[in-house]
């Protein structure tokens, strides 16, 4: 027994004598600048360095460098014998052995393991290009005519822009999809080699000055490699960006639908871009060009979005999977801090773009930028994108594409109100409008049938749909549907064979599908119900247009917004009587034909909703009054005008099954607004 214990203690203290030797252990410095390399299949290498910082919660982040770009690349975490950087822009890892060998191997690959190649790289080394050339360096810098030849022979042309101090330098070149961005490397003689990296494909120019000041180079990446011919030339150019990409119909509106990171599709008759020109990008996560844009439309859109102009960027990804664009993007959204919205568009490259799109003859390539008016035609479309690192080319594209958006945004009244109108009708007439409303179904709580059944709890319209489809259970404020086998029911085109949650928070809307028939669930107060919609309604089809009062500018009326000195409500009143006190946003004050009005706006997103009446109100409008929408934007300048001409009926005019909301007695105005919508004629 004694044996046993002291053998016991014996085994322990070996234990915590080894653990303390391997916390003893000396471990690696990461810190500091490294050199890493592609070896390549011709016993070449693309060279390329980063560094590796601490920040401020003592993570360790990695920065790719090219020249005097330090790019973020992404966290660098240390997992069992080896170091991980995780490139999540780019959706790649790089992976590298721990080792006290001055050279550490490891492989750079997707997250998910494909597509690997390998790399090794040296801590605390700052050279780029091991080189035994000691002459003179020539001086290569200035800019070239050049032309690029791939294997199968094909040309493109380009220009190239080749900066240099002393025996160092690099070279952007600048195609019609792009730019090659920041290189680095030396000069030495007639010679020179470049390369670059930020954690995604690879590259390296090397070539030679020849007797008549040409240059002669190669291209070389990983699974490519290009023949470079250029001439000096200060005149060189490239065709005009905006005629690369054509239309079918440069007359025609344009329309598409596609769903963003949440699931949801955006589409242009959205509220969101009602009556307002659209920037639609069409790009990629993965495309380097597409992130320099990001940096760019993401500091734009911060600083313009109040002026009434939105974005979209299209993204096409390496893998046409929902799942995986859902990934990449919430990604792409975070590092740039994009507040716009993007769409998956599909799979990256240009036969996906067209189908997509089908409106454009032609795709030249990521990234392309499309301005679309607000009548859904398309002003302009810039292939292509010039980066930070062409320098007079970047600046050239800041002064085109703010030119192009002056010129959607300058505008007379007159024509507002018109694109106002054309929007309004489109808005009505769209998937998620108010035309296309077929019911609202109030369910109780438990079990509710469903089915064009006359015994279900709730009937659908007949022809539609099975007899009986399943049921919709309710339980509190959640919400499911139980489909029958003989029912296709689908959730973003995937189609749904068991119990399934469609509500939980009214802020997360799932639009349910079957056949022409959509729904989702909505909540009012303490009420929950079913939203249904036909997108063959027999309604769309009879829709024979709004009647309004003529265009007046006397009716856009110079305003002052007054928010409250403290948090109030005001009692907001809905078709069905119920009484919902909702938070007062603020005051519209105004003057009229020497009196002083005002009225209480409450808050919809970036919009105040106006509740009002007049005392047109039941003669040539509709007697439970009318809407206006104001961006909160407008309400910040000092120019602020709230333009009657824009007053809409509210959805109960077109459909039974909308709850709409009453004006308070306090927006019933004692004069008649001769301006806006008039009752609609089939109501």
């Amino acid at each position: 027994m004694r044996n046993k214990i002291y053998l016991s203690w014996i085994w322990m203290m070996m234990m915590v004598f080894a653990f303390q030797s391997v916390k003893g252990q000396s471990q690696p410095e990461l810190k500091g600048i490294w050199r890493g390399a592609f070896p390549l299949y011709n016993g070449e290498e693309i060279p390329f360095n980063f560094s590796v910082q601490e920040d401020s919660t003592s993570e360790l982040s990695v920065y790719f460098i090219n020249g005097k770009e330090s790019y973020f690349g992404g966290k660098l975490v240390k997992v069992k014998d080896s170091i991980q950087v995780w490139i999540n822009q780019f959706d790649r890892i790089m992976v590298l052995g721990i080792t006290k060998e001055k050279r550490w191997h490891g492989n750079w690959r997707r997250q998910s393991g494909e597509d690997a190649f390998p790399i090794y790289a040296e801590p605390n080394n700052t050279e780029r290009f091991y080189w035994n050339n000691n002459e003179a360096p020539a001086n290569m810098s200035g800019k070239y005519e050049v032309v690029f030849t791939n294997d199968s022979g094909k040309q493109v042309k380009a220009i190239g822009l080749f900066t240099q101090e002393k025996n160092t330098g690099g070279v952007t070149f600048i195609r019609p999809s792009g730019d090659s961005r920041y290189s680095f490397g030396r000069v030495q003689g007639n010679q020179f080699k470049f390369s670059l990296f930020i954690g995604y494909s690879p590259l390296m120019f090397t070539g030679s000055r020849e007797p008549d000041g040409s240059i002669k180079g190669v291209q070389q990446g990983l699974k490519t490699v290009q023949l470079i011919r250029a001439y000096k030339n200060e005149f060189a150019r490239l065709p005009d960006p905006s005629t690369l990409t054509r239309l079918k119909d440069f007359t025609a509106p344009i329309q598409f639908s596609l769903m963003n990171a949440k699931g949801k599709k955006i589409s242009l008759e959205d509220s969101a871009y009602f009556n307002k020109p659209v920037i639609l990008t069409i790009g990629g996560t993965w495309c380097p060009n597409c992130a320099d844009e990001a940096i760019f439309l993401s500091d734009w859109y911060k600083n313009n979005k109040q002026r009434g102009i939105e974005i979209i960027t299209a993204q096409f990804e390496v893998v046409n999977n929902f799942n995986y664009a859902q990934k990449t993007m919430t990604r792409f959204k975070e590092k740039f801090g994009i507040e716009y919205e993007q769409v998956f568009g599909g799979e990256s490259n240009g036969n996906s773009v067209l189908k997509t799109f089908p409106f454009l003859s032609n795709f030249t390539g990521f990234p392309t930028t499309l301005f679309i008016r607000s009548d859904r035609t398309i002003q302009n479309i810039h292939a292509g994108f010039s980066g930070p690192a062409t320098g007079v080319y970047y600046q050239q594209f800041k002064d085109s594409f703010n030119h192009h958006v002056d010129a959607l945004l300058q505008k007379t009244h007159s024509d507002n109100i018109e694109d106002w109108k054309r929007a309004r009708v489109r808005a009505l007439k769209a998937t998620d409008g108010w035309l296309n409303l077929e019911g609202l179904f109030w369910l109780e709580e438990g079990k509710n049938t469903v089915g064009a059944g006359n015994k279900n709890t709730i009937v659908f319209p007949t022809s539609k749909i099975s007899t009986q489809a399943g049921y919709f259970l309710r339980n509190g404020d959640s919400v499911w549907l139980v489909p029958n086998t003989n029912t296709n029911y689908t959730i973003n085109g995937k189609k749904i064979t068991k119990k399934t949650l469609i509500f939980s928070k009214p802020e997360e809307i799932v639009m349910v599908s079957s056949g022409s028939l959509q729904f989702n669930i909505i909540k009012r107060s303490d009420k929950i119900g079913i939203r249904l919609r036909d997108l063959q309604s027999s309604n769309l089809t009879h829709f024979k247009g709004i009647n309004y009062f003529p265009t007046d500018s006397s009716w856009r009326i110079k305003a002052q917004f007054i928010k409250p000195a403290f948090k109030q409500n005001i009692i907001i009143k809905n078709a069905l009587g119920q009484e919902n006190p909702t938070e007062l946003a603020g005051k519209i004050r105004f003057a009229y034909k020497g009196g002083f009005y005002t009225l209480d706006a409450i808050s919809e997103g970036d919009y105040l909703l106006v509740v009002m009446g007049d005392q047109t109100s039941g003669n040539s409008t509709y007697a439970a009054g009318r809407f206006l929408y104001i961006p909160k934007s407008e309400t910040e300048k000092d120019d602020f005008h709230i333009d009657f001409n824009m007053a809409y009926n509210p959805p109960c005019v077109f459909t039974p099954f909308a709850t709409c909301p009453i004006p308070p007695p306090q927006n019933m105005l004692p004069f008649a607004v001769t301006a806006g919508e008039k009752m609609y004629e089939h109501h």
